[in-house]
């Protein structure tokens, strides 16, 4: 896996990237402020050097006026991915990476066991599963915006230039589980149907006849890159695992392909969400 990027590295990458354009700079701008030859910024953001020097990491946030949190916490991370580690943890970076290499990803698959995956959320659903939350973790005055990120997110993903292609598994109780009532359900499933007609988007439905299958018990999403760098996300309650070494990665890939071959047929799949609302 010569192209491999580490997640860490990645977000780093990506992150110190999007700092530069908020800033208006170019890459020339940088190189003249930072005193670097001109290759040096571009080597940077395409990934080029296995290791990122924390020094470097902290001179460019202050160039691009980033908030001192922000600041350490990437200079952390560029501490951190010295590291061999086939796992990290980011709860120390707002927002964590995974919307980030959403953005990226060239191919996404995905297999969910319980709830429609965020891209694929629509506002009455996305609201239905706010609403346990409520001043309890979630302030009354955020359920608007938290929607309207959550939208923008699929936005940025689904309707971007070159989208990449997403291939979903989902559990029949995806469909089945009443998440804000049968009305919301019902638009939900709709919604659903409707991003297959799309040539970039497939969904499988694995029906509860399967019974116990390869992915039992939990779920993840595999992101692809240019090459052959992929990284498998497995979601927790706080921020979440990011999986890059090679044995990691093949084991999640014949996962899903066993949950490919189990599940029913795209085209059966369509037929079965317009049973579910009909």
């Amino acid at each position: 896996m010569a192209n491999e990027i580490p997640v860490r590295r990645r977000h780093l990458i990506t992150r110190l990237k999007q700092l530069r354009l908020s800033s208006g700079l170019t890459q020339d701008d940088v190189s003249g402020a930072m005193g670097w030859d001109r290759g040096k910024i571009h080597r940077l953001e395409q990934g080029r050097f296995k290791r990122i020097n924390a020094a470097d990491v902290v001179a460019l946030c202050g160039l691009y006026k980033a908030s001192d949190e922000e600041k350490d916490a990437l200079a952390e991370i560029a501490k951190q991915s010295r590291k061999s580690s086939w796992w990290y943890r980011y709860s120390d970076v707002f927002a964590g990476p995974f919307i980030g290499l959403e953005a990226e990803a060239l191919t996404i698959e995905g297999f969910n066991n319980s709830l429609v995956p965020g891209l694929f959320q629509v506002p009455e659903y996305i609201q239905a599963l706010i609403e346990p939350a409520l001043d309890v973790t979630v302030p009354r005055d955020e359920v608007q915006t938290r929607i309207d990120v959550r939208l923008q997110r699929q936005r940025s993903v689904l309707d971007r230039k070159n989208p990449p292609h997403i291939w979903l598994i989902l559990d029949e109780s995806v469909l089945r589980r009443q998440v804000g009532g049968v009305e919301v359900m019902r638009t939900q499933v709709r919604h659903l149907r409707e991003m297959t007609e799309r040539p970039t988007i497939d969904i499988q439905v694995l029906p509860f006849s399967a019974g116990a299958h390869a992915a039992s018990g939990f779920q993840f999403t595999t992101l692809g890159f240019e090459g052959s760098d992929r990284v498998v996300y497995i979601e927790t309650d706080r921020d979440g695992l990011y999986l890059e070494e090679p044995e990691q990665i093949r084991r999640y890939t014949l996962v899903f392909d066993r949950l490919q071959a189990t599940a029913m047929s795209v085209e059966d799949s369509a037929r079965f969400m317009d049973a579910v609302v009909s």
